[in-house]
């Protein structure tokens, strides 16, 4: 742009330096040529050139090239115009005519090119066009004088070209103008198609398409840099509870940070919904790491959208080129799969890519793909463990515990396949077979003479989320024939059950319907003591890492605490009312401390394994000595 603006300059000062010279010349003429001109042609003269030389010093000062270059063109073509006047009406004979036409000549082809490609105003556009229509109107008027009988042919010749000529001047900058104009739209359309193409419409980052290509070229230019693939944690709750107007706006504010940390010759992207690349120049891995790091950081800090605070955090995933891939779609991949990592770990930090994570996702995507078929092909089943009393030992509730048993991997844990059914949208339909499942071995089990045993189903927060969830619920129990409080639904002490919409109505649903809320992991989120009596639940489950903690090697401190917060859980769920459970407990060890801490109800091996069904009854009619099954 700086060079487009010093080469305008250039022109208006050669336009001006020239048009000065050519009345400076036109002046010298009248000087040489005795009886040419007249008193009003020197007047005429002297006025052209002194606008012109005012022209020059307002852009020596620095005035606009359009104001200067259109009172030139408005003052040059008035002079034009007056000096055929003159040597028409004033003047009169043939040879001054001639030398005039053959002086204007020049000007009268000229203005209108000056004007079709300077930037003009309105008056010196319009003065332009009207040009040959004047000259044609002077000849008419010139016609009508008795003079016109008494010059030569050559005279009307002369005129009726100027006339003709500037007309096709004229016509012919019009062409120019609207060639101009059309080449300025195809390269505003070319634009806005590169923009289109490759910038994205929400938050105006650069897009998928932009991405691929600028790391092509990265990699073919072999400069070493590294790629950020990042991913916002709990983005969809947004959408799904705010609505996608406030989820939108977030996503703008989102990528204003990531521009802003952008580093110098590196690049933001947004790639899908809520993820987003950042590309870091460089090889230098510390520096790396701290980009991320603020990235991090950035995304913990509150957005404020819509009148509401939100908070969120993001999952970085880092591969660098060429350390970890020399191509651009597996640098890509390999981000991804780190951050991934990520996600399974913990979500909210930064991973770098490395070798095993790629066993560790074939393997994902395999049981991924497996997972999808396992209920047909029968290898889901569903255990059930106990939760006694400790004053006398006996089952009050059976948790349903999801099983998988494949044929290749035998057993797959459920901390492994739960979290794959979450990622790839399989847990509401595996939730629902479980809950089916487990409500029809507890009807059974009533039918048997243990009406006063409920069931305890986990419930996953993507599973509240469902607007249907409250009536799929209903429709289960009134299937398996069990009144509401047989069952117990256990949700994780991470979901926010007040805050969320979907959530907050499908809790608000079951509870009126009868079934009773269990928060399970109760001390490893983000629940507090104080927040006990605002939650929607009737049962409280101490985590089993303060179980464990309670005996082993465990130093002094820690162990005091865990007492301490167990107590106070005792005090505080007696006094609102709550069931208090104790997961894991394993050893005698622990169950005497729990007893002596006042805890009620227990959880563990100590008592019973998860079990099949078959065994459930023969489990609740077995009479209970020493507190132990």
């Amino acid at each position: 742009m700086r060079d487009d603006a010093g080469r305008g300059r250039v022109a208006v000062w050669v336009i001006l330096v020239a048009g000065t010279l050519g009345h400076v010349i036109s002046l010298a003429q009248g000087l040489q040529m005795p009886g040419y001109f007249q008193p009003v042609d020197w007047v005429l003269g002297t006025a052209i050139l002194a606008t012109m030389l005012a022209l020059g010093i307002a852009t020596g000062l620095g005035v606009g090239r359009r104001p200067v270059i259109s009172l030139m063109l408005v003052a040059n073509i008035a002079f034009l115009l007056a000096r055929l006047g003159v040597a028409l009406f004033v003047v009169g004979t043939t040879e001054r005519i001639l030398i005039d036409l053959a002086t204007l000549m020049g000007w009268v082809l000229t203005m209108p090119m000056i004007e079709a490609s300077m930037r003009t105003s309105a008056l010196a556009h319009r003065m332009s066009t009207a040009l040959p229509f004047a000259l044609l109107a002077l000849t008419g008027a010139y016609a009508l004088t008795p003079a016109s009988a008494l010059v030569r042919p050559e005279v009307w010749f002369g005129l009726g070209q100027l006339a003709l000529s500037s007309l096709g001047v004229v016509l012919g900058a019009r062409m120019v103008n609207t060639l101009r104009a059309t080449l300025h739209r195809t390269r505003e359309d070319n634009a806005a198609l590169t923009r289109r193409a490759f910038v994205d419409p929400l938050t105006g980052l650069h897009n998928r398409a932009f991405l691929d290509e600028d790391l092509l070229e990265r990699v073919a230019g072999g400069e070493p840099f590294a790629v950020l693939f990042l991913d916002l944690d709990g983005f969809k709750a947004i959408n799904d509870t705010l609505g996608h107007a406030t989820g939108d706006e977030t996503l703008r504010l989102v990528a204003q940070r990531l521009w802003a940390l952008s580093p110098p010759r590196g690049g933001v992207a947004r790639v899908s919904g809520d993820e987003f690349v950042m590309v870091v120049p460089g090889d230098d891995l510390r520096e790396v790491a701290g980009v991320a790091q603020r990235v991090v950081e950035a995304m913990v800090a509150t957005f404020s959208v819509a009148g509401q605070d939100l908070r969120l955090s993001v999952s970085v995933g880092v591969a660098r080129c060429p350390q970890d891939a020399t191509d651009a779609r597996d640098l890509l991949l390999r981000a991804d799969r780190a951050m991934y990592a990520v996600k399974r770990s913990g979500k909210n930090g930064v991973r770098l890519y490395s070798g095993h994570l790629m066993d560790q996702d074939e393997r994902r995507q395999l049981l991924e793909r497996e997972l999808r078929h396992a209920q047909e092909r029968g290898q889901l089943y569903v255990e059930f463990q106990p939760i006694c009393t400790v004053s006398t030992g006996r089952p009050v509730c059976l948790e349903a515990l999801v099983r998988w048993r494949h044929p290749d991997f035998g057993v797959v844990g459920p901390d492994v396949f739960i979290s794959i059914a979450e990622d790839a949208g399989l847990i509401t339909s595996l939730g629902e077979w479980v809950l089916c499942e487990a409500l029809a071995a507890a009807a059974r089990w009533q039918s048997a003479g243990f009406a006063a045993v409920r069931v305890a189903v986990n419930v996953s927060p993507l599973q509240l989320m469902q607007p249907q969830f409250a009536q799929m619920v209903e429709r289960e129990l009134a299937r398996a024939g069990l009144p509401a409080s047989a069952l117990e639904l256990e949700v994780t002490e991470g979901i926010d059950l007040r805050g969320r919409l979907h959530v907050e109505r499908s809790v608000e649903t079951v509870r009126a319907l009868g079934v009773r809320l269990s928060l399970d992991d109760f001390g490893t989120g983000f629940a507090s003591l104080s927040r006990l009596n605002e939650l929607p639940v009737g049962v409280v489950k101490i985590d089993r890492v303060f179980v464990a903690d309670l005996t082993g090697v465990v130093d002094r401190p820690r162990r005091r605490y865990v007492r301490t917060l167990i107590s106070a859980m005792v005090t505080v769920t007696a006094t609102l009312g709550l069931e208090l459970v104790a997961e894991g407990v394993e050893t005698a060890e622990q169950y005497d401390e729990l007893v002596a801490l006042g805890c009620t109800h227990v959880q563990g091996y100590l008592f019973s394994r998860p079990v099949p069904e078959a065994e459930v009854i023969p489990l609740l009619g077995r009479n209970v000595q020493n507190g132990v099954l």
